[in-house]
């Protein structure tokens, strides 16, 4: 007789357990991590240029971009991507050390908030360095 109480008891402290331990882990998801992983598209990321291309001989040049915006699809905590827009995301080229004469396929580099990440490789945009003509 008292087996069927101790089994009834452990049984009861096992299901408590499970309980706890969900509870525990919507807790963390929830609370700690701002929620579960949520995606969203942002269109039209202005690109800007950083660094500056070395020079031979007439120190001018123009640097021509294919496209100035890039699209990308970005994950993170839901309430972080709820509150994300294109503005809180920095795209650039770094131009360090191109020459002019030459047409480049450089990475557009991302400055995204903490916890935000791109989904994907990161975009190439078509850069070309040109000495200006005076």
């Amino acid at each position: 007789m008292r087996t069927g109480k101790t089994f009834r008891k452990k049984l009861g402290l096992h299901f408590f357990s499970l309980v706890l331990a969900i509870f525990s882990w919507i807790y963390i998801h929830d609370v700690v991590h701002g929620g579960l992983p949520a995606y969203k598209d942002l269109k039209q990321v202005p690109i800007r240029l950083m660094g500056e291309a070395q020079f031979l001989g007439t120190n001018v040049f123009t640097v021509d971009m294919e496209k100035h915006t890039v699209d990308l699809r970005v994950t993170g905590p839901e309430r972080a991507i709820d509150k994300l827009t294109k503005e809180d995301v920095v795209a650039y080229v770094d131009i360090t050390g191109l020459r002019p004469g030459r047409t480049y396929s450089p990475v557009v580099n991302l400055i995204l908030p903490s916890g935000i990440e791109i989904v994907g490789a990161q975009p190439l945009v078509r850069v070309e360095i040109k000495e200006k003509i005076l």
